[in-house]
């Protein structure tokens, strides 16, 4: 029968090269037919003598489309990442207007997983068909697969808009944003970020996001230009905590700008009009003084701004103190053992801290021990965000812990408790993200944080290739459990693959970075197939560049579940897999693997494995005892 297979393969290459076969005597049944063949040599497991014909025979003939489609096809199979064949195929169809025939190729590629190339094919033959409604379904599934195409999802965002859904609206023009400013496309950035300040004004956290992107891959000219556009939105509605806020960023970039000096006095007038001191504080900081440092004169006006009378202060050495008056330059102070303290502006400006009302350190001298300690273990979060918060909103474990448990108000059971509950709180509420270069340090968020961006957070601090890959699979995981597939069709996920992606298709040689890429890409574009990067190495080519080797970079692969992936494909790709099996199980103890090993009838073997390791179980008493 294995014979027939490919007798017939090798006929039908034969025969179309003779007849010299044109484009035009080719229909969609030709390629249904040569499918029936395809599924014989899958059925008889002759896909590699197959490729090896039908390679041989595009060396000769390299417009064969019976070679270029039975090769594309075996390989889609495989699942080897490999369409070019197809692909050139699909070209040959569409620049003779043979549409009908390009259309079925680009959905028989499909049938085998998402691929960019094939559905920008559909969107030229549903263009020629004048088929709107199908060309917008495939531009959905285009921008999935395909995450540097940007024009298409700003369309899709202005048709949303059209059509009166805000939501998705909203939806698509960010990830426009984000693909443009990847793009360098400064102008097409302005316009869609003009557009969101109508639509969603109040996001501040998508907002500097942006922001702070725009300047890292542009410029930070362009990100002040974004700054200036947002900020008039905040000031004519007073929301004067966040016109600041803006102002400051944009000082940050531009600390000459006279413009933002000019803004920001304007801002603190209209926020602080009720204050006693506030032009006295405005003259004493220099605050509208060119030749000062813009940045200084803000942080000395916001210190004095902050000494008013019913405010929290600290001091070193005396403690949590409620600042009673202010008269001429002076403040009266009440610390706890020392009540009516005096004490001159100038020196309580250097020498006090100002506590907001809701600082942690308030909440100690102001509420009950016992009633404080109830607050912290009923409510998890409330401690969390009060916390974090206290401390410029920045907070590691190791301030939490000194704030609740080396203060002696937990005790260290409590503290137990309180801490299991907090990190998975950390972990998973909205409410909680971590600065981007450090993601052991939280920050409450005012704004709800995604997952996908607290993973991405994380992602972009660790610096570990191996503490990475297991980033990316815990979220996974945590997707699938939580069945949050959409969540994988983000640009900042995209961004993540992207990182392995790179290694695998710059592979100049095979390392335990190189091949752990390969596995981790292999393994979520066949679980989320529009994930497909459409690589062309193959599984073969590795093994085969590892050679003897196989050893020592198996040891080098520092995840277990990159291990299974490894054993699985050398598994269905290399001949003498037993042999290697029989090497690597020291290494990597699993059940499966000895199934698979007794299956294939290596008994013996595997019980001279046991023999030797059990009598020398001193040397070898981990793998001895998971035997047993």
């Amino acid at each position: 029968m294995s014979e027939q297979v490919i007798s017939a393969i090798s006929e039908q290459l034969i025969q179309e090269k003779w007849t010299r076969a044109a484009l035009t005597n080719f229909t969609t049944q030709v390629f249904k037919d040569l499918d029936e063949t395809i599924n014989q040599v899958f059925e008889e497991n002759l896909q590699d003598e197959v490729l090896e014909l039908c390679e041989e025979h595009l060396k000769q003939s390299k417009n064969s489309i019976v070679g270029l489609y039975v090769s594309g096809i075996v390989n889609l199979r495989k699942q080897a990442i490999n369409d070019a064949n197809l692909l050139i195929l699909i070209n040959m169809f569409t620049e003779n207007n043979r549409w009908k025939i390009a259309e079925w190729l680009a959905e028989r590629i499909l049938d085998n997983g998402s691929n960019k190339h094939a559905y920008r094919t559909l969107i030229q033959c549903y263009e020629q068909e004048g088929n709107e409604a199908k060309k917008f379904e495939v531009w959905e599934k285009l921008i999935q697969v395909d995450y540097e195409e940007a024009d298409i999802v700003r369309a899709l965002a202005e048709r949303a808009e059209a059509s009166g859904n805000q939501d998705s609206a909203v939806a698509y023009y960010k990830k426009a944003l984000h693909r443009y400013i990847n793009r360098r496309m400064f102008n097409h950035v302005r316009d869609i970020w003009k557009k969101l300040i109508e639509l969603c004004p109040e996001e501040t956290e998508f907002f500097f996001h942006a922001e702070g992107k725009t300047a890292k891959i542009m410029s930070e000219d362009r990100a002040v230009m974004l700054l200036e556009d947002l900020y008039p939105w905040y000031r004519d509605h007073e929301r004067w905590d966040t016109a600041i806020d803006i102002v400051k960023r944009i000082v940050s970039y531009d600390p000459k700008s006279p413009t933002a000096r000019a803004e920001i006095i304007q801002c603190y007038r209209a926020k602080h009009k009720e204050h006693s001191q506030l032009e006295e504080y405005i003259r004493l900081s220099n605050l509208s003084a060119s030749w000062r440092s813009i940045q200084e004169a803000i942080a000395d006006f916001e210190k004095h701004i902050s000494f008013d009378a019913g405010n929290y202060v600290f001091h070193r050495t005396w403690g949590v103190g409620l600042i009673t008056s202010i008269k001429d330059d002076f403040i009266t102070i009440d610390f706890p053992k020392t009540k009516g303290h005096k004490m001159s502006l100038k020196l309580a400006v250097s020498a006090l801290t100002i506590l907001g009302k809701e600082h942690f350190w308030v909440c100690r001298i102001t509420m009950k021990p016992e009633k404080l300690k109830e607050k912290i273990l009923k409510n998890e979060e409330w401690a969390l965000r009060t916390i974090i918060k206290s401390f410029d909103n920045q907070a590691d474990m190791k301030r939490i812990k000194a704030e609740l448990a080396d203060s002696k108000l937990l005790t260290a059971s409590e503290w137990t408790s309180f801490s299991t509950k907090a990190r998975k709180l950390l972990q998973s509420s909205e409410s909680f993200g971590n600065l981007p270069d450090k993601p052991d340090v939280y920050v409450v968020r005012d704004q709800p944080i995604s997952m996908e961006e607290k993973t991405a957070n994380s992602f972009k601090a660790e610096k570990d290739f191996f503490k990475r890959v297991k980033i990316v699979q815990e979220f996974l995981a945590d997707v699938e459990d939580k069945e949050m597939h959409l969540s994988i069709d983000t640009d900042m996920f995209r961004e993540m693959f992207e990182y392995f992606v790179g290694y695998v298709r710059n592979m100049s040689q095979v390392t335990e970075v190189t091949l752990a890429s390969m596995l981790l890409v292999t393994k979520v574009s066949t679980k989320y197939p529009f994930l497909n990067p459409n690589l062309t190495i193959t599984y073969k080519e590795v093994f085969d560049a590892i050679g003897d080797e196989v050893e020592e970079i198996f040891i080098k692969l520092a995840n277990a579940d990159l291990r299974r992936e490894f054993l699985k494909h050398l598994k269905k790709t290399t001949k003498n897999w037993p042999q290697l099996y029989l090497k690597l199980l020291p290494l990597q103890l699993n059940k499966e693997n000895i199934t698979d090993l007794v299956n294939a009838g290596f008994v013996t073997e595997v019980q001279a494995m046991f023999t030797s390791a059990f009598g020398s179980y001193r040397d070898h008493r981990e793998m001895v005892v998971w035997f047993i």
